[in-house]
């Protein structure tokens, strides 16, 4: 079989018919075909027989169908035919992890159990003594049924080669502690949409401070501090030497379970991590099932920025989640025994965010904004996807509820197994609503005959009356001018002023943008805030401030002057009136009370990512009466 001759139609193995070219790398090509015998999609990678991969293909499709996990793509067939190597894998249809991450970080409950899915995945793989290889977030995606399914395990590192450590000089991770690494950078992405693992992901890199990642929290707001830990501890494992360190995808997996509540997954039995004290052993397993080692346990002083028991028992104090007290959590006890183990809870519910920004100022670091960061897609893709040793991006669909909670109805007027009984009650809100119209229509009839029956003068109608003045309809407000306000930066106290009558030309395409500042979103951690005052032209009632920003997440205030006031030279004196964090692109700030002013002040207080760091841009205000 001649290379030309490989193309839509081809039939491999007399079964595999080939339709559509997903894509090609390096002179392996991907393809989605069709069994004929089963008439259903089928993944195809077929490398020409001289190709130095070939034969390594070949032995990798025969060690990757030797594990049998529902969460890998079973490997269908794999042979050499006419001077060519291919390989079938099962086909599946949904969006890799690289693109799901397009659109922002993913809630930490839903990040931790997908992260605990590819770790169970992973375990099952390593006690058979076998690594992915290659475990990238171009590589873990989620169905279109809810499921998690990872993509070219074994052979995808042998079609593109293992990803190299990104710390230049390290020596080469191991497969099974480059897959633990990156189990831990797949969890720390779902958490800020920044990449720390090994090289070869198209998303934008982790920010990094003296060759270390950033920790998790360093980076977004509200990353709960479990999940922080379980990151930190192994993508920075030299930096907690005297802490129990994670180093497996077991422990992985168990911390995960732990944090979401799920049993089912924690550590039981002998691969279980049992911290004592510090005059005890601290006894370590090993993943594969080997013998246990005994090593006196190590004094440390307790980091409060640090789970300290490396068991996946756990207590946050910032959203107040855990089922152990603090003082067990953190390795920190008195007389009572660490070694006890309650019976966890049901679920948590997802703590809502809140600002947890560090206040260590990192250094200056390269910045992408998530749309810069999509991999190109080949005019050839199909649009459902793909799955086998390809690592290109998923462009299908994901489900409306999936993930921890996916049995869980959204809307809490249902829940699982009642909709009957939701329906009966539906049906009786709708009658009680018909029975008050009924009465309230008798009695606007009742009313209007008695008034026409009196004999009073009927009242003047010629103009509207003091209360209708007064609930007159809101309506935009008419804005006289805005300029930057920057009270805290240095002579000139200014940034960008010849943009700012951009944020109010009615065109979202231009817009006011602040400089770009390094190390932190929080203005580098330089100044509380900059931003531009809006000037109304004399004082007037304001309820709702509609802003359009460009990129996300950007945190704000709207502060307003007193009545009476002049323009603003600082921030003393003016009153926050409505706020918003994590923003964007579009803002709704609606004032829990309606207030009169003539200058508005939109306060950016933490701005989004950028290249080269972090600036806020303000493409509209609009304010409404």
């Amino acid at each position: 079989m001649a290379d030309k001759s490989i193309g839509p139609g081809t039939v491999l193995a007399g079964r595999f018919r080939l339709e559509d070219l997903v894509q090609e790398t390096a002179g392996a090509k991907f393809w989605r075909a069709t069994d004929q015998t089963l008439a259903r999609n089928v993944a195809v990678n077929v490398v020409d027989a001289a190709d130095e991969r070939a034969q390594a293909l070949l032995q990798a499709a025969r060690t990757s169908a030797t594990v049998t996990d529902g969460h890998f793509l079973r490997v269908l067939d794999a042979a050499q035919e006419d001077g060519f190597v291919y390989v079938v894998n099962e086909w599946g249809s949904g969006i890799s992890l690289d693109k799901m991450l397009g659109d922002g970080p993913l809630p930490a409950r839903r990040a931790a159990w997908l992260v605990k899915e590819v770790a169970d995945a992973i375990t099952t793989a390593h006690r058979q003594g076998i690594a992915h290889g290659r475990l990238l977030p171009e590589n873990v995606m989620v169905t279109e049924a809810g499921s998690v399914k990872l993509i070219g395990f074994v052979v995808d590192a042998v079609l593109n080669g293992r990803p190299g450590s990104r710390d230049e000089g390290a020596p080469p991770l191991g497969e099974h502690e480059s897959d633990v690494v990156n189990l831990a950078g797949l969890l720390y992405a779902t958490l800020v949409g920044r990449w720390p693992g090994s090289d070869g992901s198209s998303l934008p890199d982790a920010p990094r401070e003296h060759g270390r990642a950033l920790r998790p929290r360093q980076v977004r707001a509200g990353v709960p501090r479990p999940l922080d830990t379980i990151c930190d501890r192994v993508l920075n494992a030299e930096a907690h030497a005297q802490t129990m360190p994670i180093e497996t995808a077991h422990e992985i997996c168990a911390a995960l379970s732990d944090f979401i509540g799920d049993p089912a997954g924690m550590q039981v039995g002998p691969e279980a991590t049992t911290v004592l004290d510090r005059d005890e052993l601290t006894t370590e397993p090993t993943e594969t099932g080997g013998q246990h080692k005994a090593t006196p346990a190590v004094p440390a002083t307790p980091d409060p920025e640090a789970t300290q028991a490396g068991a996946p028992l756990f207590f946050d104090d910032d959203t107040g989640v855990g089922w152990v007290s603090p003082a067990r959590s953190r390795g920190l006890r008195s007389d009572e025994d660490q070694r006890y183990r309650p019976a966890p809870p049901p679920p948590f519910p997802e703590p809502e965010p809140r600002p947890l920004f560090a206040p260590d100022p990192p250094g200056g670091h390269r910045r992408r904004l998530p749309e810069d960061t999509q991999a190109p897609r080949p005019a050839e893709y199909p649009t459902d996807y793909h799955t086998g040793g390809h690592s290109g991006p998923g462009t299908g669909s994901l489900p409306p509820v999936w993930g921890p909670d996916a049995d869980r109805p959204e809307d809490p007027e249902q829940t699982d197994g009642r909709e009957s009984r939701d329906a009966g009650k539906n049906w009786l809100r709708l009658a009680a609503i018909v029975a008050g119209c009924l009465v309230l229509l008798f009695a606007v009839i009742v009313a209007f005959k008695l008034g026409r029956d009196t004999d009073q003068p009927p009242a003047d109608t010629t103009g509207p009356s003091p209360s209708q003045a007064t609930n007159a309809p809101s309506g935009p407000v008419r804005i006289a001018g805005v300029s930057d306000f920057d009270p805290q930066g240095d002579a000139p106290q200014e940034e960008n002023p010849d943009q700012a009558p951009l944020a109010v030309d009615g065109d979202p395409a231009t817009a006011w943008g602040t400089l770009t500042y390094e190390g932190n979103p929080e203005l580098g951690l330089l100044k509380d805030g900059v931003g531009l005052v809006v000037d109304l032209g004399k004082p007037v009632e304001v309820s709702t401030v509609d802003l359009t920003l460009v990129g996300r997440p950007t945190s704000l205030d709207i502060l307003a002057a007193d009545k009476g006031a002049s323009a603003p030279t600082s921030t003393d004196g003016l009153t926050r009136v409505a706020s918003a964090q994590d923003a964007g692109p579009k803002v709704n700030l609606k004032l829990e009370e309606p207030v009169t002013t003539r200058y508005l002040v939109v306060w950016l207080t933490s701005l989004p990512p950028v290249p080269g760091g972090f600036k806020g841009q303000i493409a509209e205000i609009a304010v409404r009466s």
